[in-house]
């Protein structure tokens, strides 16, 4: 059977892949949002959805509720979308390419190197001229959810906060904003830069963080770069993990009185701010130097044909 949406063109698809991730995200939603009485007990599973905690199992509930909703949207999302595209879902997302190891640890230690350099970027957004009696309401809901979020110093914490934070979003944001929306583009001969920052921009957008969204759409844009440089989605998806669970681990450690400095909310001295630009560049020629110009043909699907098919 031809795959329904092989032929359909660029834009189109992109239109009804952002289409069918807003109704997976919905139904998803609404029976995420059924599920917490039932399996946490809360008594306004409302309130724990806009993020205010009142219950001993409301930040439980509402990592639960984190979880199924990106799973739920961005992933499952993707990987049927990419079945309609082609047939072979796991290899349309470029799950199956393979990958040298360099690239996986050059990847992990590029997210190391350029944590100082994303403050900066943090910095500089917030100087950025923006709605203020909107935007900073809402960030300080983030800021609160966020505080809340991180406030643990018990190891089960730890594991199930890193599965949500960290673990969930590399998988299926990569899924879908990388394997699916790039890719896509990539297999449609879009001029490689424009595709990678586009994808990038759209990836800040959906975290409707205001006062992050320029270090986003960087971080989104190089997890790009570094899906069109080593071909495998796996690489993106490490350097992803690798990034958010910093902030998870270093929270921690912090919590548990490990190490002093919050970074989070500590100033980044500028000598490390430029080292870490530094190191970060020299991460990103070296990608272009190993780079393996990875072709985005899309795979093909074995036909089979009417007087091909078994009598019965």
């Amino acid at each position: 059977m031809n795959p329904p949406l092989k032929q359909f063109p660029v834009i189109l698809k992109s239109i009804l892949m952002f289409s069918l991730l807003m109704v997976f995200m919905s139904v998803v939603s609404y029976f995420g949002y059924l599920s917490l009485h039932g399996l946490f007990g809360v008594e306004k599973p409302e309130k724990v959805v806009e993020g205010v905690f009142t219950g001993a199992n409301d930040i439980k509930a509402f990592l639960f509720y984190q979880a199924i909703t990106s799973l739920g949207s961005f992933l499952l999302t993707a990987y049927l979308f990419s079945a309609l595209e082609s047939g072979k879902p796991l290899e349309h997302l470029r799950l199956k390419s393979p990958v040298g190891i360099k690239f996986i640890v050059l990847g992990i230690f590029a997210m190391v190197a350029a944590q100082f350099f994303i403050e900066f970027l943090v910095e500089v957004n917030s100087k950025l001229p923006f709605p203020a009696s909107v935007v900073d309401e809402y960030q300080k809901k983030i800021a609160a959810i966020t505080n809340a979020l991180m406030d643990f110093k018990d190891v089960p914490r730890l594991l199930f906060t890193t599965f949500v934070l960290a673990i969930v979003p590399a998988f299926a944001e990569e899924f879908f904003f990388r394997g699916l929306f790039l890719g896509d583009m990539l297999k449609n001969k879009v001029n490689p830069v424009f595709a990678i920052a586009l994808s990038g921009l759209f990836f800040a957008l959906a975290h409707f963080e205001f006062n992050n969204t320029l270090a986003i759409w960087v971080l989104g844009s190089f997890l790009g770069y570094l899906y069109y440089v080593s071909g495998s989605l796996w690489v993106p998806i490490v350097a992803h993990f690798t990034n958010n669970f910093l902030t998870v681990l270093l929270k921690y450690l912090f919590n548990i009185g490990v190490i002093s400095t919050d970074f989070a909310e500590a100033a980044t001295p500028w000598y490390l701010t430029l080292t870490s630009m530094l190191l970060f560049s020299g991460c990103i020629y070296l990608f272009y130097k190993w780079r393996i110009a990875p072709s985005f043909e899309e795979p093909e699907v074995e036909m089979v044909s009417d007087n091909e098919l078994p009598d019965s």
